[in-house]
């Protein structure tokens, strides 16, 4: 069993480099239905769930110290690729799409509750609420609700497995949509306004030549040095109350990668290979900590979840068709409430890195106002029950 940091960092790259190659050796229908990206995060939860390592604190320093440095760094060279009028094209529209996502989430949690609250705790309404707040604004909004609600920690246990298992395996399902984009068009009705011609002209602008060792090793420099900086940037910012410090660097690092994207710095090569293995590896460690014996432990919550989740999805399609958004848009704005800037930038950058400022954008609308939803959601169960 694996008990030292190095240990764990290194079979989290070499899952990476295994399943990435085995994708490109034996191209198959796995692999078109279940991309490498979905089964790295699958093989380091069944990893975990096997006992290939234990969470002691040297792999839980490691792990949170390559997971939070390396996303502030992917999502610069992501963002070196940034072209304002994929904001401007379909802005309006996103914020729409994406606060109808919050309030799905929040009907889902009210209905579930009618449903299954006589399977549940007496202290649910209160749990509800502050899981709602996590999953539509993120950790900071899911702190400040608990402690606003004065909801204890074992009260909260049985509900943060919920949260913990649901989420995750939501967010397979939705880095699993990537390749089905096309066949739900016609279903949804999806008019882009042109998204999937600026997509594609930003793609063809690319650089096409192979990057080089210099290149490689600049950007990668480059990357982690603007992570470090976005992090104390974070760090001082959040001091003042503001946010929390990751939230901040995600901010802070994309917009210095937004500031370069039109330099010499934009157009030059290896951003997307080195912020590719960042991604990789990203998703890994997002899946090292979920055991999936958990499920048994408590049913009726993660029943409750999975109802939650299930309520959302549903609404989500009929909102998307109505809109006539496609399916990875509709995606990013479910996993932008469920997750947080980190999860929907991995997903906005799985289904496509233009994409990726979108998603930054739709998670710092989400941390603005989850406090105020998961304060909503408490009240009305509370009313309702």
């Amino acid at each position: 069993m694996i008990t030292e940091g190095f240990d764990f960092i290194a079979v989290m790259f070499g899952l990476c480099g295994l399943l990435v190659w085995l994708e490109q050796r034996y191209p198959s229908q796995l692999f078109k239905w279940f991309p490498s990206i979905v089964l790295v995060m699958f093989g380091s939860m069944a990893l975990y769930t096997f006992g290939m390592w234990e969470m002691t604190p040297e792999v839980k320093t490691a792990r949170a110290t390559v997971r939070d440095n390396a996303i502030p760094a992917m999502l610069f060279l992501m963002s070196l690729s940034f072209n304002l009028s994929v904001i401007r094209k379909l802005g309006a529209r996103l914020i729409i799409l994406f606060l109808a996502s919050t309030a799905s989430i929040m009907a889902g949690f009210i209905v579930v509750h009618s449903l299954m609250g006589g399977f549940l705790s007496d202290e649910t309404p209160l749990t509800f609420g502050v899981m709602s707040a996590g999953w539509t604004g993120g950790t900071q909004n899911f702190v400040a609700v608990k402690e606003a609600l004065s909801v204890t920690d074992s009260a909260m246990a049985y509900t943060l497995l919920m949260g913990a298992l649901c989420y995750t395996v939501w967010l397979i399902m939705i880095v699993a949509l990537k390749p089905m984009k096309e066949r739900f068009n016609g279903v949804l009705k999806a008019n882009d306004n042109g998204l999937d011609e600026i997509l594609s002209k930003l793609g063809s602008l690319e650089k096409k030549e192979k990057p080089d060792l210099q290149a490689i090793l600049l950007m990668l420099g480059v990357a982690l040095v603007i992570s470090s900086i976005s992090r104390h940037l974070g760090q001082a910012i959040a001091s003042m109350g503001l946010l929390n410090p990751m939230i901040w660097a995600i901010i802070i690092s994309s917009l210095l990668g937004i500031l370069a994207a039109p330099t010499a710095l934009g157009k030059m090569a290896g951003a997307n290979e080195v912020s590719g293995v960042m991604l990789y590896v990203v998703v890994a460690l997002i899946g090292a900590e979920v055991n999936l014996s958990a499920i048994g432990q408590a049913p009726m919550y993660i029943m409750s979840g999975f109802m939650i989740l299930a309520v959302h999805g549903v609404l989500m399609l009929i909102i998307g068709r109505m809109m006539k958004m496609n399916l990875h848009l509709i995606g990013l704005a479910s996993i932008a409430n469920i997750g947080s800037a980190p999860s929907a930038a991995v997903v906005a950058a799985a289904y496509d890195k233009n994409l990726v400022p979108v998603a930054v954008i739709m998670a710092l609308i989400g941390s603005m106002i989850g406090s105020f939803v998961g304060l909503t959601v408490s009240e009305v169960i509370v009313l309702m029950s």
